[in-house]
């Protein structure tokens, strides 16, 4: 078990590598949008020749020639946007001349920043000159409690609905909730978020209709501004797990060994609650598990829509169109990547640990 969870290391490194090399390259092919404004446009090219990324030219303004060169200049660069000339505010007599030198050179600094000095970079549009690793690790935790609570919430409810829909089978009970859930199903976490807001939030004003901002609002005011989205984000979880939970279940209801085991002397409900229960388990716990990268992923429009301040709404920000952020997007990347490939390895050792036949990684 030990090598083979060394190995999934290994994996885990090497494809979040490539992933974000792929991520790197295709951003770099976009042309470069920096700061707009001449101050702040002139301190983040400052930092990005400072990190490696660009090289710097110095133009006289006294020099005669300096008016011809910058046309020549921004002749041959055309739409590139590869070549930035800046006229600093603290030096009038001088224009700053910016190029970037070519992807793969930006690539092995970018990657020996990361690794030797843990050095994103810096945002360009979403905070400008703000360290974009920041950007991204001080909405962490938000981004973790809202979806660890749609967790809490979805699980014990779509467990319960799941063991009543299996036990009351083809009865009126188990079809009214099969109408439910194909409706929970069919609609995304979108629409809910919306409905409620409209009713909770702004008719019945009984929860906040947008996020509170923390520094201002209460502990309670933010507290309740989780229930929305957790709503919204949990109903179609619970109706999906409730429809796996039917499904296994129903299928070791009608299992020999539980037929056994009524035989042996066990009344029905001790044969559910001690086999057929557990035993539906087994496909269970990895589904939820894995459940867990699929709400965080979908948790992009839901922080969106209700104003969250999370890791979603900012690279929904850094990925608006001819406004890119590269930096912020990298290290979402690397977030989102790193949380999904750890959940895939969870899976995989919660099947040995649910199961005691399974042995990841042993030979045949």
């Amino acid at each position: 078990m030990t090598k083979y969870i060394f190995q999934r290391l290994i994996w885990i490194i090497v494809i979040l590598i490539t992933t974000l090399t792929i991520t790197f390259v295709l951003l770099k092919l976009a042309p470069e949008f920096p700061p707009t404004k001449n101050e702040e446009r002139d301190t983040w090219l400052t930092k990005q020749y400072s990190d490696g990324y660009y090289t710097l030219d110095i133009l006289l303004r006294s020099d005669p020639e300096t008016s011809t060169t910058i046309e020549e200049i921004k002749l041959e660069d055309g739409f590139n946007k590869t070549v930035f000339i800046v006229s600093p505010e603290n030096d009038s007599t001088v224009f700053k001349v910016f190029r970037r030198i070519p992807i793969i050179r930006q690539y092995l600094t970018w990657l020996e920043n990361v690794v030797m000095d843990w050095n994103w970079g810096t945002s360009s549009k979403v905070r400008v000159n703000a360290p974009a690793f920041s950007l991204i690790s001080d909405r962490f935790p938000l981004t973790i409690r809202l979806n660890v609570l749609t967790l809490l919430f979805y699980i014990p409810f779509g467990f319960l609905f799941g063991i009543v829909a299996a036990l009351k089978k083809d009865t009126w009970v188990d079809n009214l909730m099969q109408i439910i859930i194909i409706v929970f199903i069919s609609l995304p976490a979108l629409v809910f978020v919306l409905l409620l807001q409209i009713v909770l939030g702004y008719q019945l004003e009984w929860l906040p209709p947008l996020f509170p901002i923390i520094e201002l609002e209460s502990a309670g005011r933010v507290a309740a501004g989780f229930i929305i989205p957790v709503i919204a984000a949990g109903l179609p979880a619970i109706a999906g797990l409730t429809r796996l939970l039917r499904a296994e279940l129903s299928e070791v209801l009608t299992s020999e060994f539980l037929q056994l085991a009524k035989t042996k002397g066990l009344s029905y409900q001790q044969a559910v609650v001690r086999h057929a229960i557990r035993n539906s388990m087994v496909p269970m716990i990895p589904i939820i598990i894995g459940s867990f990268a699929g709400l965080l992923s979908g948790s992009f429009i839901l922080e969106q829509v209700y104003s969250i301040p999370g890791v979603g709404r900012v690279t929904l920000q850094a990925l608006s169109q001819g406004n890119y952020d590269y930096n912020v997007i990298m290290v979402s990347s690397a977030f989102y990547g790193v949380i999904g490939l750890f959940a895939v390895l969870i899976v995989d050792l919660s099947y040995g640990i649910i199961d005691p036949r399974i042995r990841m990684g042993a030979k045949k």
